[in-house]
């Protein structure tokens, strides 16, 4: 998954990604063909921001009405309740921290002797006319994820080029930066992203292999698609194992000379060891279940009187199997093609 590492200067005048280029990476984003990191640091200063372009735009309401009153126009602008719109910038970033595929980067203490060494020495994103104390917060910030993670196609997406790019390759990060990670690639603009990648994002395999990842596919979630859907396979086929089996094939005593076994209820309890694997627009589902079938033991009666069962009840008992399966899921989760490869007696109590 292609992972975008987000710098300030790509929001400040679209905060809550309205425009075409940013509104496509966050729908991205929420389809799971991406993931946005953002740094606090860009958080906040994006809400600084904010609130100083809100501030800027109440003074200039403020002439506005003062020469209304000039021109004796009765109609009075209201001014911009600041306090209001920076609740809904909070609100809205805290909902976007909510998207699985969303994630803001906390600062960590620890960054500091390294950002005051390069402020020192002025190592980039530091140079000798500017001390940029936020964008080393930022680049510490992302390039320690990335290394700590192992993440891979990593993409800073900034268009501060003299702070962050190589002089003479605007793709590539400064070679100071490289010293902390080779992850990234840089990209100026959402647009120039959406232009390279979307092809690739848009791909039905990538978009269905999205699909799949975003379903969380585990123990229980297979548990519930294995009940809802193949229940009555599942217990007709362990029926079948059952009536193949001879009493003495589960006892640990062979005092049963003829005899036959009688499932009956069957329960599935678990499933465990679960993978998936793509291919195409199908995800093959396997794993192993854990099912419990009640059964009789009956006792073939040679000796009866006329009139008498040929068989009589000798005991009851459960069989646990272990149960290997396969099946396919496509979208909207639909599956279908259960296939069982394995049988296995887990437990009889």
């Amino acid at each position: 998954m292609i992972s975008i590492f987000i710098d300030s200067n790509i929001l400040y005048k679209d905060y809550f990604f309205e425009n075409k280029s940013n509104k496509k990476l966050m729908e991205y984003c929420e389809e799971g063909l991406l993931k946005i990191y953002m740094s606090d640091v860009v958080r906040l200063e994006l809400r600084r921001q904010y609130e100083h372009e809100l501030k800027d735009k109440n003074q200039q309401l403020k002439r506005i009405n003062k020469d209304s009153e000039r021109l004796k126009v009765k109609d009075y602008l209201m001014p911009i309740d600041v306090v209001k719109q920076l609740e809904y910038f909070d609100k809205f970033y805290d909902q976007l921290s909510r998207i699985s595929d969303f994630e803001i980067l906390p600062a960590k203490n620890e960054f500091l002797t390294d950002i005051i060494n390069r402020a020192v020495n002025r190592i980039k994103p530091f140079k000798e006319e500017k001390s940029e104390l936020k964008d080393a917060i930022i680049w510490k910030t992302y390039s320690e994820h990335v290394e700590v993670n192992e993440i891979s196609d990593c993409i800073l997406l900034t268009n501060n080029s003299s702070d962050f790019c190589d002089k003479k390759d605007k793709s590539l990060v400064h070679p100071d930066l490289m010293k902390d990670t080779s992850r990234f690639k840089v990209v100026n603009q959402a647009f120039d992203f959406i232009k390279e990648y979307a092809s690739t994002l848009e791909n039905p395999q990538n978009k269905f292999l999205a699909f799949v990842n975003q379903l969380e596919i585990d123990d229980a979630f297979v548990l519930d698609i294995v009940r809802q859907n193949f229940e009555k396979t599942i217990t007709e086929q362990v029926h079948d194992k059952v009536d193949n089996l001879h009493p003495s094939d589960i006892l640990n005593d062979d005092y049963i000379m003829d005899g036959q076994l009688i499932p009956y209820n069957v329960e599935i309890s678990d499933c465990e060891d679960i993978q998936f694997e793509i291919t195409g627009e199908i995800a093959l589902i396997s794993g192993i279940m854990h099912v419990c079938c009640e059964t009789e033991i009956w006792e073939y009666n040679a000796v009866r009187d006329p009139g008498e069962d040929r068989y009589s009840t000798v005991g009851e008992v459960y069989i646990n199997y272990k149960v290997y399966f396969n099946f396919d899921l496509t979208w909207d989760e639909a599956v279908s093609d259960l296939e069982i490869t394995d049988f296995e007696v887990n437990d009889i109590t």
